[in-house]
C-alpha cells in the first residue's frame, strides 16, 4: 500500500460509527421513550463511536502526513493545516448557523445543552470544547479537541510516526486513558474542558501508533486479534469500564484494515463506503436535524415528548433516514465543493492538492 492509497474500509467503519453516535444522541436528546438501547443494549455505549473517531483519525493522519511532517514540519504545516480546515470547518459552520437559525425562530429548549450567547461565541474559534458541558451543535465538541490534536501533531508527527520509543508513548497514552477511567467511574464519556482534550489526543496518538504497527513487516494474526478483542470484551463486561473497548477498537482496525479479511470486504461494499463519506455530514446533521424536527412539532402544538413509544421509534427512524440524505447532498453539493475551493485558494501551486495522485487527500474524515 503506498502512502496516499485510499482506506476504503476504514471509511465504511466511520460510516457505521456515525450512525451508532447519532441513534445514542437521539435516545438521550431526541426521543428516549423511543427506548432504542432497551432493545439494542450495545448502543448505550455507543458514545464509543467517537474513541473509533479519534484512534482512525490519528491512523488516517498518519497514514496520509505522517511522513512529510516528521520529515519537515516546517516546510508543509501549511498545507497540512490549509487541508484539515477545508476539511471540517465549512459544514461544522453550516450545522451550527442552522442549529442558531432553529433556535432564534423557535427558542425551544434542548435538555442539556447550553444555547447561550458566550457559548455561541467559542464556536467560531473551534473552542466550544472549553465551555462547561455540550453546547449549540453538541456533536461538535470532538471536532473542537480535534482541531487542536491536528495542531500538537504537527509537532509530534516526528515521535509518533518514526520515534524510538513508541511503547512508551503507547503506556503514557493507556495511563492516561486509565487515569480519566478512574476519575469518572470507569467511563470515557468525558465532552468538555481538559479531559475531553486528554481523551482525544491520547487516542489520537494511539491510533497513529496503531499505523506503525500496521505497516510493520510482521503483521499481527487476526486469530490473535481476535483472542485480545474477546479478552477485553470480556474485562468491559465484569468491570463495567470503557478502557477496555478502546482495545478491542484498535483491533476492529488493524482487522479491518486487512483486505483478506470478511470484515474488510463487508466494509470495502458500496453502501458502506458511500455511509463512510457522508459520515462526517451525518455526524454534524444529525443534532440540527432532530432540533428542527422538535421545534416544528413543538409549533404544530404536538411536542416530541408527547409522543408514544411506537410513534417515537417510527419518527426515529424517519429522521436518520432524512439526516443520511441530507448528509448524502450536503456532501456532494457543499461539503467537496468548499473543500475544494479553500484549497485552490490558500494552498500553493506545489501543494498538497497537485500530488501526482488523485485519491491524495480523500482518505480523511
Amino acid at each position: 500500500m503506498n502512502e496516499t492509497s485510499r482506506l476504503a474500509s476504514l471509511d465504511g467503519l466511520r460510516g457505521l460509527a456515525a450512525v451508532a453516535v447519532m441513534t445514542f444522541h437521539f435516545n438521550y436528546f431526541f426521543l428516549p421513550q423511543a427506548s432504542i438501547t432497551t432493545a439494542l443494549p450495545f448502543l448505550g455505549r455507543a458514545y464509543l463511536g467517537v474513541d473509533l473517531f479519534f484512534l482512525m483519525s490519528g491512523f488516517v493522519m498518519a497514514h496520509v502526513y505522517g511522513r512529510m511532517l516528521s520529515l519537515n514540519w516546517r516546510t508543509h504545516w501549511w498545507d497540512f493545516a490549509t487541508m484539515r480546515f477545508a476539511r471540517i470547518y465549512p459544514l461544522f459552520a453550516l450545522t451550527t448557523l442552522v442549529m442558531v437559525i432553529t433556535h432564534a425562530l423557535s427558542h425551544l429548549p434542548l435538555s442539556s445543552i447550553s444555547l447561550s450567547g458566550p457559548s455561541l461565541a467559542l464556536q467560531p474559534l473551534l473552542l466550544q470544547n472549553w465551555y462547561v458541558g455540550l453546547n449549540w451543535n453538541y456533536a461538535s465538541w470532538s471536532i473542537s479537541t480535534e482541531a487542536a490534536a491536528y495542531a500538537v501533531f504537527v509537532f509530534a508527527a516526528g515521535p509518533l510516526v518514526r520515534g524510538e520509543y513508541p511503547r512508551l508513548i503507547a503506556a503514557i497514552c493507556i495511563a492516561v486513558l486509565a487515569a480519566l477511567g478512574i476519575s469518572h467511574g470507569g467511563r470515557l464519556h468525558v465532552f468538555y474542558g481538559f479531559s475531553a482534550l486528554l481523551r482525544t489526543l491520547a487516542e489520537f496518538s494511539l491510533g497513529a501508533l496503531l499505523y506503525r504497527v500496521h505497516r510493520a513487516d510482521a503483521a499481527i494474526p487476526g486469530k490473535w486479534l481476535a483472542m485480545f478483542a474477546a479478552v477485553c470484551v470480556a474485562l468491559a463486561v465484569l468491570t463495567r469500564w470503557d478502557i477496555p473497548m478502546v482495545g478491542v477498537l484498535a483491533c476492529l482496525i488493524l482487522y479491518g484494515i486487512d483486505p483478506t479479511t470478511m470484515l474488510a470486504r463487508l466494509l470495502n461494499s458500496g453502501p458502506a463506503v458511500a455511509l463512510g463519506a457522508w459520515s462526517y455530514s451525518i455526524y454534524l446533521w444529525h443534532a440540527p436535524t432532530h432540533y428542527a424536527v422538535m421545534a416544528v412539532f413543538s409549533a404544530l402544538g404536538h411536542p416530541t415528548s408527547n409522543l408514544d413509544t411506537s410513534s417515537a421509534k417510527l419518527l426515529m427512524l424517519a429522521t436518520i433516514l432524512a439526516v443520511v440524505g441530507l448528509s448524502a447532498f450536503t456532501f456532494k453539493y457543499f461539503e467537496t465543493p468548499a473543500r475544494r475551493m479553500i484549497r485552490r485558494t490558500l494552498l500553493p501551486r506545489e501543494g498538497l492538492l497537485n500530488r501526482s495522485s488523485p485519491r491524495w487527500g480523500t482518505v480523511d474524515r
